[in-house]
């Protein structure tokens, strides 16, 4: 998925352009890593404590069960992902409240003034914890049960959100791809440059998956309405 976007990025423009820091080799060698001994555990056990509840996937799956699958899957991930989003967004939020949380906690997601796809993994593991297993665990226990086709396609999309909204890419895409047209209805999927903003403003844009949580608590910013760092 990081090489994915990677790609993208030499295709399509930057927020800022020229301006976007890059990461050091030295950053990069760090981050991976951190997937290698941080990431890959604390998504494992995400993985685990799902599976444990989530429902037989059958053997021969057809075309047809695979459509009415992905079709309840979508009203079941947007659920999952709202009840997600606010746990997230609480965490996130206490991080940059309290110094001594941002210090010990948070801070090393933020040594990266613009994100990229590999920095969406810059984390400590007690914040991968807090900011990520934590609301997992908890929107899952609370949502609607999956099968196990549905909890792999729950992750799939989850990486590809995580990765899309920190690639810093000057593109249109929303943060519920599983079905675009929901932000037509409700306004409320985020873009790139939405969490782009975060990075560069960090009062606003503490929610992940969409902007229902920062327009609830006033702290939302549509990342095109800020000017950027020069």
């Amino acid at each position: 998925m990081i090489k994915w976007f990677e790609w993208i990025a030499t295709k399509k423009p930057q927020i800022h352009g020229k301006k976007r820091i890059q990461l050091t080799v030295e950053q990069t060698r760090t981050i991976h890593y951190c997937i290698v001994r941080i990431v890959v555990p604390t998504e494992c056990v995400s993985f685990w404590f799902a599976r444990q509840t989530a429902g037989s996937m059958q053997s021969n799956l057809d075309w047809w069960t695979f459509l009415v699958e992905f079709a309840t899957f979508i009203p079941k991930s947007l659920f999952f992902e709202v009840i997600f989003d606010f746990f997230h967004f609480a965490v996130h939020w206490a991080c940059h409240q309290s110094p001594w949380l941002y210090k010990n906690v948070h801070k090393r997601h933020h040594l990266h003034l613009h994100p990229c796809p590999l920095s969406t993994y810059a984390q400590d593991g007690v914040d991968l914890i807090l900011t990520n297993v934590m609301p997992f665990c908890l929107a899952w226990s609370f949502g609607f049960c999956m099968s196990d086709l549905q909890l792999h396609l729950l992750i799939a999309y989850k990486t590809y959100v995580e990765v899309a909204g920190h690639s810093g890419l000057n593109i249109k895409g929303f943060s519920f791809p599983q079905m675009p047209l929901l932000n037509n209805f409700t306004s409320i999927c985020l873009r790139v440059h939405d969490h782009d903003l975060h990075h560069t403003r960090q009062r606003y844009n503490f929610a992940k998956r969409f902007s229902l949580w920062d327009k609830v608590f006033h702290t939302f910013r549509a990342g095109d309405t800020v000017s950027p760092v020069s």
